[in-house]
């Protein structure tokens, strides 16, 4: 029960799915940087944000395992990571690029270019531990909008507590999973949070 309990929290809190949820997020919260958003734009950004972020590098990985690639979608090897890890890297800022091109989205920029740094340090620690990748994805939302609520005086508590809930769920699952150790669930939420944490406190 524990077990099919972790696969459903893993695949809910997948790492892919992070951009969508925090641009959702984002985009029901009441503050002057979503007021100025006319109401379409900001369901069509939305859009974009799952198709760019999610549809397209799960298909991306969908042909690496039809080719044999990748063994498996859980990419249990470090060396199956490199590739997959590369060209989200490119998804992700290709995500940033396509809604830089606009006048409103601004704050999810600094997001995305920050999602886009963790999947490229991802990429590099992964040469020496097989770090979380969820866990840096869920470091990495709360860290944004811990930051967010600091610089521009925001009251996000409940959902600070609510992203430290999840997480915690995210870590249990991936522990009782076996798929990593303490150290990469730990350091993974820890990279998240120093990265994202920066990026909105000093940009």
């Amino acid at each position: 029960m524990e077990e099919k309990l972790a696969k459903l929290i893993s695949i809910l809190f997948h790492p892919l799915l992070i951009p969508s949820y925090a641009m959702l997020i984002l985009i029901n919260t009441n503050n002057h940087f979503v007021l100025v958003m006319p109401g379409k734009s900001r369901y069509i950004a939305l859009m974009i944000v799952f198709l760019t972020s999610f549809v397209l590098p799960v298909l991306f990985m969908l042909i690496l395992l039809k080719i044999g690639t990748i063994k498996s979608l859980q990419m249990e090897s470090r060396h199956e990571r490199v590739l997959p890890l590369f060209f989200v890297a490119i998804f992700f800022y290709g995500t940033y690029y396509l809604l830089k091109q606009g006048p409103h989205f601004a704050l999810f920029n600094i997001f995305m270019l920050g999602a886009t740094l963790l999947v490229i340090i991802s990429l590099l620690v992964n040469y020496l531990t097989k770090v979380s990748i969820h866990m840096v994805a869920q470091g990495g939302l709360f860290g944004a909008f811990t930051g967010f609520a600091i610089s521009f005086n925001q009251d996000y508590t409940l959902l600070i507590y609510l992203f430290i809930v999840i997480a915690g769920l995210t870590a249990f699952a991936r522990l009782k999973l076996k798929a990593h150790n303490e150290v990469q669930v730990y350091g993974g939420f820890g990279l998240g949070v120093l990265v994202m944490l920066g990026l909105f406190l000093f940009i």
